[in-house]
């Protein structure tokens, strides 16, 4: 009978971390937090166990299950929601499969789950999409040839300084303060100096260069969070977003302000 109570604990043990496992790589891909408690929960019903108590807050995803008299818990630390839409979409197709009765259990979708991997996305290759992105606005709002240009070489130099600092190790908002001043102060210096813009042209492109800073992706998950219930996690995901839209704002106004000042020299 001790032997029986042990094994169940054990197994219990086992679909508590495995839970974790799965909801600690949904948010941190940049999952919503509504498919990651629903996720969970429908996992939970599959395997026959009682509704789960999950935790999910911006440092830590916490889990516990119960089966009759049985508990076991399960934490996982997190260290910021990231974008990556792959894994997002590879893990629930994982679960969907499990709960479809394709899998012939938690040992496979264990191994699965594991071989997910930390997709990353080229930062060089970025650095030139989100300029050609900055290309297109500003083509799409009006602009010529000129303010292209300017908008294409100051949102490549304001990609590169960010990845560059992110991956030196420098706070995000930080990172976005320089990017958004080189980034903004390039297109300014090239639009004025190299190719002679009137005021609206620059403008144009300076709007064009800044709008790659926008964190958009993390407004929309954190107000989806916020309007479905999951307030703790929806405010600081919002909270993060204004940080680094006021930082990115400090940084198009320090360019401005050196501009003028080069102005007057």
């Amino acid at each position: 009978m001790c032997s029986q109570i042990q094994q169940r604990r054990l197994l219990l043990k086992r679909e508590a971390g495995l839970l974790c496992l799965i909801g600690w790589k949904l948010a941190v891909s940049g999952a919503e937090t509504r498919l990651v408690i629903q996720m969970l929960e429908r996992i939970c019903a599959h395997l026959h166990l009682d509704p789960p108590e999950i935790i999910l807050t911006r440092s830590v995803i916490w889990l516990e299950i119960t089966k009759g008299t049985l508990k076991a818990t399960a934490q996982h630390k997190i260290q910021n929601f990231g974008i990556n839409m792959s894994n997002v979409s590879e893990l629930s197709l994982l679960c969907n499969e499990f709960l479809s009765g394709k899998m012939s259990g938690l040992k496979e979708l264990r191994s699965k789950v594991d071989a997910v991997s930390s997709f990353k996305y080229n930062s060089t290759a970025l650095c030139f999409i989100e300029a050609v992105a900055g290309l297109c606005f500003a083509y799409l709002n009006g602009g010529d040839l000129n303010v292209c240009l300017a908008a294409l070489l100051g949102g490549l130099v304001l990609m590169l300084v960010r990845f560059c600092l992110i991956k030196q190790g420098f706070l995000t908002a930080f990172a976005f303060i320089a990017a958004a001043f080189l980034g903004c102060t390039t297109t300014m210096l090239f639009s004025r100096y190299a190719i002679g813009s009137d005021i609206n042209e620059m403008r144009l492109s300076i709007m064009a260069t800044t709008l790659l800073l926008v964190p958009g992706y993390p407004y929309m998950n954190g107000f989806l969070d916020v309007f479905k219930g999951y307030l703790e996690t929806g405010i600081f995901r919002l909270m993060h977003s204004v940080v680094l839209t006021m930082a990115a704002a400090i940084g198009l106004l320090g360019a401005l302000w050196f501009m003028g000042v080069l102005g007057n020299v």
